[in-house]
């Protein structure tokens, strides 16, 4: 009976040695990797420049693992990634990741991301060379458990943005705000293609020239009300379009920020705020004054005016704007603003406001 134990102990330990051998083993495996001849990587910004080409790319500590990623539609897929980490080479060059507070991932076919630091945050940035196991033929860009589209494919360019140079771009008050679905009533549509379905969008670099203080020279802020916060660099958001018209059995997409050779990673549905240097847009139809004024980061003044699409203006104070609503008109069709509780008898309009289409801090 002894010998029987021993036998079957010795049989265990064997099986149990085989199984971690084998674990090992496949812990261990590396795809095969073989960039394109032509690959290289430029890392600029924060005092640091550097240069790798395929080699250099290769020749990095590189780790595999499986992590999950969130598509444009919300599906969440599950991927094996081989590549190696961003902050570990910026370390050796002596930078922090934590002291960035932005990165650009630029692709060969200038297509870029924008990706502020709370994104990658407890998740790092890695530098994708194969995918389940099959090497990739240009670098791509990786944040683990982050959205689809700062996985940036033929990863050519890397600009790091260091946190002062950032805040001194985004850290400026809003001193108007604009109310994109009356506004757009004075524009002319173009007629682009969006997956298939014509439809009418609107440029936002017409609407910032008819509408905005200026045209956006730092990066611009884009909200979803599904939590989504994307930065776009301007030259990129001024290109694109906004449209009202959904894909057949998705109204709930629009707004939609999109344009006809943007790619679905980019594009973002249920746009909510954009922010934009001393401008922001509300592409909603109905919201609290003074939660849309926190939202956006509208500038304390003494007064606010607000303006009409028919030429109507009014001062209102700032005590009444806690009072204040945004909300849309049914039966006529437009935007309007009320301040319900607070006395405007002496103001023009009683404080009513119609075909709303902006307010502005008074200076």
């Amino acid at each position: 009976m002894l010998k029987r134990s021993r036998l079957a102990a010795l049989v265990f330990l064997f099986l149990a040695a085989a199984a971690c051998f084998l674990a090992a083993g496949t812990a261990l495996a590396q795809p095969s990797l073989s960039l394109a001849p032509d690959t290289q990587l430029e890392i600029v910004g924060a005092g640091l420049q550097l240069v790798l080409d395929g080699s250099g790319l290769l020749e990095r500590p590189l780790e595999t693992f499986t992590c999950w990623h969130v598509s444009s539609s919300g599906e969440v897929f599950e991927t094996e990634v081989t590549g190696f980490s961003l902050g570990g080479l910026l370390a050796e060059n002596g930078l922090a990741l934590e002291h960035l507070a932005s990165l650009n991932f630029i692709a060969s076919d200038g297509y870029v991301m924008a990706v502020p630091a709370e994104i990658w945050a407890g998740h790092g940035v890695y530098i994708m060379l194969a995918r389940d196991g099959e090497g990739l033929e240009y670098p791509r860009s990786c944040i683990p458990e982050q959205r689809s589209m700062y996985w940036v494919k033929n990863l050519t360019k890397i600009e790091l943005v260091p946190a002062e140079e950032f805040a001194s771009q985004l850290q400026v008050p809003v001193k108007r705000l604009t109310f994109f679905r009356e506004a757009v009533q004075q524009l002319e549509p173009e007629v682009l293609n969006n997956r298939g379905q014509m439809v009418s969008a609107y440029g936002m670099e017409a609407y910032f020239a008819a509408f905005a203080r200026a045209l956006p020279q730092a990066p611009v802020m884009m909200r979803a009300r599904d939590g989504l916060e994307k930065l776009e660099k301007p030259e990129i958001f001024l290109g694109s379009y906004v449209t009202l018209e959904s894909e057949p059995g998705r109204a709930e997409d629009v707004p939609l920020y999109f344009a006809e050779d943007l790619s679905l990673g980019m594009r973002v549905k249920q746009l909510d705020v954009v922010i934009a240097g001393e401008d922001a847009i509300y592409f909603g139809s109905e919201a609290p004054l003074a939660e849309l004024f926190a939202q956006v980061g509208m500038v304390e003044a003494a007064s606010y005016t607000f303006r009409a699409s028919d030429g109507f203006e009014v001062q209102i104070p700032a005590e009444a704007i806690p009072y204040g609503v945004l909300y849309p008109d049914e039966k006529a069709g437009y935007l309007r603003i009320k301040f319900e509780g607070y006395d405007l008898s002496g103001v023009q309009g009683g404080g009513k406001v119609k075909y709303v289409i902006a307010v502005e801090a008074g200076e």
